[in-house]
């Protein structure tokens, strides 16, 4: 009787079917990219529909398993009238962003998803040496959602494929690899890791350098418009650099671009070598804060009317 062929695969076999998976992923998974914003323009909002409200709402919730929501009104009020300020500038309603201050001083972060939401750590208002500063990192967060970069990630009909092959290919893999202990099931999940090995999901975002200029410059006229100096958009990432200690928050906030890069671009842009407005004190915002909160609300000359107010989330 004639020996049957072996046909079975050996390891070595599984682990280059594996690398090849890789490799076509890494060639083929192809973003579709969103079209540029024109030189000298803001953006209007995005209208949302309910599918993008709750994208951002359950990305809170996850959130809010980690981190407590800062309920000090004097540190709400003051992160709240910054941000209402930038968004008049950017003639934006307010009753289509969503923003959150989480209680965390050791991290200094703003985030900004897809849905008009944006996340801050309290870090940032301990760091910060002026409210222009925080105006800064508010609009070039405000400006990735403008541009739409905070869309969730789609792919092209050929990744899809290609995404559907791997799953099949490395399934086969690990069953053959841990001779069927071990097997994996359900769908989707390598564009999953696709995305967490590509910092592609919506919380590690890391956007391209084009996208970053095109923020860095639709925020430049947000600060331009507000009562806050571009000047800071400066100020903040050299204060970032001057000590070990305080480099240590690029990591978070500069994501992809070191400092060297984030200033280049910053340095293209053209800021007033002073300041166009005298820098809001930290201290004269919390204060005015106070006596906001002391005075009687129906007085009409404590009631602020320059701006409409987005609700500070709790």
């Amino acid at each position: 009787m004639l020996n049957q062929p072996n046909i079975g695969l050996c390891p070595s076999h599984c682990v280059a079917a594996l690398v090849i998976t890789y490799s076509v992923l890494c060639l083929n998974a192809c973003t579709i990219k969103t079209a540029r914003v024109p030189d000298g323009i803001i953006p209007e909002t995005e209208e949302l529909t309910l599918q993008d409200e709750e994208f951002g709402n359950k990305l809170f919730e996850e959130l809010n398993e980690d981190f407590e929501v800062v309920n000090d009104h004097a540190r709400q009020d003051r992160l709240k009238s910054i941000f209402n300020h930038i968004l008049e500038a950017a003639e934006a309603d307010p009753t289509a962003w969503h923003l959150y201050l989480f209680n965390q001083p050791e991290i200094v972060d703003v985030r900004a998803i897809h849905g008009n939401y944006l996340f801050v750590w309290s870090g940032l208002l301990e760091f910060a040496e002026s409210d222009d500063e925080i105006a800064a990192i508010l609009a070039c967060e405000m400006a990735h959602a403008l541009a739409l970069h905070t869309r969730p990630v789609e792919f092209t009909t050929l990744s899809k494929i290609c995404f559907g092959i791997a799953e099949i290919t490395t399934t086969i893999g690990i069953m053959v690899l841990s001779q069927g202990a071990v097997a994996i099931g359900g769908q989707g999940w390598m564009k999953h890791l696709y995305e967490e090995v590509t910092d592609l999901d919506p919380l590690d975002r890391e956007y391209s350098e084009e996208e970053e200029r095109d923020a860095v410059t639709i925020a430049y006229l947000l600060m331009k418009r507000s009562k806050y100096s571009p000047q800071a958009m400066l100020t903040f990432w050299d204060r970032v650099q001057e000590t070990a200690e305080t480099s240590k928050y690029q990591i978070r906030l500069s994501r992809s671009l070191s400092l060297k890069e984030r200033r280049a671009i910053l340095e293209q842009l053209p800021l007033p070598e002073e300041p166009l407005y005298e820098p809001i004190r930290v201290e004269d915002n919390l204060e005015h804060s106070k006596e906001v909160a002391t005075s009687d609300p129906m007085d009409p000359e404590k009631v602020d009317h320059d701006f409409a107010e987005v609700p500070l989330e709790h």
